[in-house]
């Protein structure tokens, strides 16, 4: 009986939330569109984005530190594996999806379980608990990832967008600063 009862709980319980899924769900595609689709579009057609990158890191005097938030983290990721850039002497990444893509054989430059390529520079990976859209890359790159947690003191989604609000970020770049 008890079993039985609980079966037909779940089961009731999941079309309730199905149907309160089915009723939002233009109101949930236009809240999560904008930066799912900025990345979408990025993995489809992200060349620009790193001959942008490219072509701004060759006019810079070295050594330069690349630094990325989210999407601006997998596209100078994405740019530093497929392309050598010698000035470049450190990548920081906040809040980034770039390890998750690696991870899900997502990212466009670099097939997981391949390792980074030798010439991507030093890599220091800020991520907030609370930030969901924040992936850890050390596990993934033994040796050449340092992620470092950083407390914005806010939940997510707000913890997100607080990495540039927090003095630690900064002193955790200087302190590694080429």
């Amino acid at each position: 009986m008890e079993r039985g009862l609980r079966s037909y709980l779940l089961r009731t319980a999941g079309a309730v939330a199905s149907r309160a899924v089915e009723r939002r769900r233009r109101a949930l595609t236009e809240a999560t569109h904008p930066a799912a689709g900025d990345i979408l579009r990025y993995l489809s057609r992200g060349a620009a984005f790193r001959d942008g990158l490219r072509t701004l890191v060759a006019g810079l005097e070295p050594p330069v530190a690349v630094v990325g938030h989210s999407l601006g983290g997998i596209i100078a990721l994405d740019t530093l594996i497929s392309t050598p850039l010698p000035q470049v002497g450190l990548l920081v990444t906040a809040g980034s999806q770039g390890p998750f893509l690696y991870e899900s054989g997502s990212l466009p430059s670099l097939e997981h379980p391949a390792p980074l390529p030798p010439h991507v520079p030093a890599w220091l990976n800020l991520y907030d608990s609370r930030d969901l859209l924040g992936y850890l890359g050390a596990e993934l790159f033994p040796g050449r990832v340092t992620d470092v947690p950083v407390d914005s003191g806010q939940p997510f989604p707000a913890a997100h967008s607080a990495y540039w609000t927090n003095p630690a970020v900064y002193r955790h770049i200087v302190d590694r600063l080429p």
